[in-house]
């Protein structure tokens, strides 16, 4: 229930999200992507390139995270860069596929 759409549009509004949050309901994006577990990140470049593929960081608790994978291949294509880490083994619940 802490995952529904209201719920999450909700917490979306307090924390203050400034980016767009997808609704995937008949999960066609999910399936066009492969997506096998969430959260699951996919990160693509200007050209639509796949640039970074895994888990947000490496640890499911964010204060006791000692690497942001997430960040640092944003922050290197932002750069100019390539990201030193293009994949890593996405973390968290399989997809439950309808």
């Amino acid at each position: 229930p802490e995952d529904s759409f209201e719920e999450m549009q909700k917490r979306s509004q307090e924390q203050g999200f400034a980016f767009d949050y997808l609704y995937d309901e008949p999960q066609a994006v999910a399936r066009a992507l492969e997506a096998e577990r969430t959260p699951e990140v996919f990160v693509y470049d200007r050209e639509r390139r796949l640039r970074y593929h895994g888990a947000i960081d490496d640890n499911r608790d964010e204060k006791a995270a000692s690497q942001q994978y997430l960040r640092d291949a944003l922050d290197a294509l932002l750069a100019g860069d390539d990201p030193s880490l293009s994949e890593t083994p996405p973390v968290g619940c399989t997809v439950k596929w309808r």
